[in-house]
């Protein structure tokens, strides 16, 4: 069976999809990865088949500014309750999904060709990559929509989530002969179901295996990491001889982990709080741009283990690193969705939450900020429910189908003669 995948971005959007596909070649499928030329190469990392179907161009890539630091109150469980959101609300929501049109738009033609030319059989794309449904639906087969890690099934080609499809998303449909009305036959769901909201869409719960080389965070080569030298933070000692933090002991330093996804590192005040606890007595390894200026410490999944915290934004690829882990997660969150995320770990007692914007932007305000967040930190550590909480989580997370499950529901989709 020929089984195309696509996405529009690498990283968090390509990992979840890395674990299927090499689970369909192994079990005698062919795989083609059709993506954006920037992505190419880390397709090619993952030793999976890349397929360049055109650029994507920045304006089109570029997030609303409406969505970045979104305003007001949003509730803890928005996407399943749109009533409850104003209307100014709808608008950021709108504006996030003809985003998502706009990016479907600039990768159909290209996509739509090569389909058509190799003849797939089943069609499987990341949540946001809308122009595998439209593939999917010029070809009349199987549509099959990869999660990464979001407590919700988003539906932001939709109408305020749950009405008939965007007017340009059904436009780009039409323009291919497929159905504007088509949604993926079936969602495959990374997230621990504790964490996750209900949906009235057909998933299916497939854990998450983390793989070397498509990590969002990669590690150094080994030139790099021998240019680079120790990078382990300070290590000081508490008066009583032993290190700040209370809770069970184990032997060395305790170790927290920060991770960053935006290019321009942490805030001012997510700064201070790394500061504060290096001066406690706590090992801080970096990762991503929370590194700021040291070489990464290496994939998350493989940094998490030796760690009692992961202090991060809320993105689904750390979110589900640390649960696997086990590990309690602070998450101060810029975007919806990782405020989303955020809340629903709060609220599972996992973790501890904070949306970005509540952090005071001011150098006074960002150093008070930073010590209030050090505080958090050290609660997660210090408080031993949440630590049992994260482990009950990686139960979770280890109990649900691995990749092998999946390659037999999505085939099945196919009928009886693959």
């Amino acid at each position: 069976m020929r089984v195309l995948f696509t996405t529009w971005a690498s990283g968090a959007h390509l990992v979840p999809m890395v674990p299927l596909a090499r689970a369909l070649l192994g079990a005698g499928h062919q795989v083609r990865v059709a993506v954006p030329s920037e992505c190419a190469a880390a397709v090619a990392r993952t030793g999976l088949v890349p397929v360049q179907i055109g650029a994507l161009p920045v304006a089109v890539v570029r997030a609303p500014d409406a969505t970045r630091r979104p305003r007001g109150v949003w509730p803890t469980d928005w996407p399943v309750r749109p009533a409850a959101l104003t209307a100014e609300q709808h608008g950021v929501l709108r504006a996030l999904g003809d985003r998502q049109v706009r990016i479907a738009e600039a990768m159909a033609q290209g996509l739509v060709a090569f389909a058509r030319c190799w003849q797939p059989e089943l069609v499987v794309h990341d949540a946001g990559a809308y122009a595998g449904t439209v593939a999917a639906g010029a070809l009349g087969v199987p549509a099959i929509g990869q999660l990464w890690g979001s407590a919700a099934v988003l539906r932001l080609d939709r109408q305020r989530l749950e009405g008939p499809p965007l007017p340009g998303y059904a436009r780009l449909m039409r323009r291919y002969g497929a159905d504007p009305a088509r949604e993926p036959d079936l969602w495959l769901d990374p997230c621990p179901p504790s964490l996750a909201l209900p949906s009235r869409a057909r998933r299916m719960p497939v854990r998450l295996v983390p793989q070397d080389g498509a990590s969002p965070h990669e590690a150094l080569s080994p030139y790099e990491a021998r240019r680079a030298g120790p990078h382990s933070a300070r290590q000081a000692a508490a008066p009583n001889g032993r290190h700040g933090m209370g809770g069970p002991r184990r032997s060395g330093p305790v170790r927290v982990c920060a991770a960053w996804d935006d290019a321009s590192g942490p805030p001012d005040a997510v700064r201070a709080a790394l500061w504060a606890a290096e001066a406690r007595g706590v090992e801080v390894v970096r990762v991503g741009s929370a590194a700021e200026g040291r070489p990464p410490a290496g994939p998350l999944h493989r940094v998490l283990p030796g760690c009692r915290a992961l202090l991060h934004q809320g993105g689904g690829a750390a979110v589900l690193a640390a649960a696997t882990a086990g590990v309690p997660q602070l998450v101060v969150a810029p975007r919806l969705e990782q405020q989303l995320n955020g809340a629903r770990l709060a609220r599972a007692g996992a973790g501890m939450y904070l949306p970005a914007d509540a952090l005071d932007g001011t150098r006074h305000g960002a150093r008070a900020a930073g010590g209030r967040l050090a505080l958090d930190l050290f609660t997660l550590l210090e408080q031993p429910s949440y630590a049992a909480a994260a482990h009950a989580l990686r139960r979770e997370a280890l109990a649900m189908p691995g990749p092998d499950k999946a390659v037999l529901a999505v085939t099945r989709l196919t009928g009886p003669a693959t």
